[in-house]
């Protein structure tokens, strides 16, 4: 697994999908929901590519129906507590059906262990009012990342909390004195430092878009979402999907 990313999907056929899905998910009031979300993964992953090579989606919207339900349902009835293990049933359902070059990923967490992971997580930001924050994206993210396997190979992330701290702070003054204008360039910075910490079989992820790039299309992707009343909605994600794609590559 290596190479560049790339997506090709036009707007006008993610609308089309967007619509057809939101639609069938208001007449049923939700239950369409899991065929949805097939459905629209399905999308991007017949129009995503690595190195030329395919990605693919073979789940059901009838089997991710029944997780949702039972899942949902255990969440509910232990006030929550069951949601760890619920997230990780849910997670390893949607990594199985997903292959790429023909070969499925794995997600090889358990409930119990992302529980015990989770927990202290929460109360160290809550004790902390929210300062441990990023060491708990980093360590959260660590537990997802190196439980993902691709052809028998783990994932790999060597992010630090504290060198997380260090970029994290500034992005966020910078957005808040600037009124949100920054921000795309904050994105751009936290996606670099993330994507350079994560590798697959000694290859390390890369991100290589601008936050000036990034600034421009979300301005245009907001101003044409709000004169058409939402309909260019559909344009702008796909437009966002290809941004983020299109600049990761593996090397």
């Amino acid at each position: 697994m290596q190479g560049q990313f790339k997506y090709d999907a036009k707007g006008s056929d993610f609308f089309s999908l967007l619509f057809i899905q939101n639609l069938l998910i208001v007449i049923t009031l939700g239950i369409y929901y899991p065929w949805a979300m097939v459905k629209i993964r399905k999308f991007i992953c017949d129009n995503l590519t690595l190195d030329g090579k395919k990605f693919d989606f073979t789940g059901d919207g009838k089997e991710l129906f029944s997780i949702f339900f039972i899942q949902g349902l255990l969440t509910i009835i232990t006030c929550g507590i069951y949601y760890p293990w619920a997230l990780v049933k849910i997670e390893q359902y949607m990594y199985s059906k997903t292959t790429y070059d023909g070969k499925p990923f794995e997600f090889t967490a358990d409930g119990k262990e992302f529980f015990s992971l989770l927990i202290p997580q929460l109360i160290l930001v809550a004790i902390t009012c929210g300062i441990y924050y990023p060491w708990a994206i980093v360590n959260i993210t660590k537990y997802f990342i190196e439980n993902s396997k691709y052809d028998n190979v783990n994932f790999n992330f060597t992010a630090d909390g504290k060198e997380f701290f260090s970029l994290l702070i500034p992005q966020l003054i910078l957005v808040a004195i600037t009124c949100g204008i920054y921000y795309p360039w904050a994105i751009v910075k936290i996606a670099k430092y993330l994507y350079s910490k994560t590798s697959y079989n000694g290859k390390t992820f890369n991100f290589e878009a601008t936050g000036g790039d990034l600034f421009i299309l979300i301005l245009k992707g907001t101003i044409l979402t709000s004169i058409t009343c939402g309909i260019y909605s559909a344009w702008f994600m796909n437009d966002l999907i290809k941004f983020v794609a299109n600049a990761s590559s593996i090397k």
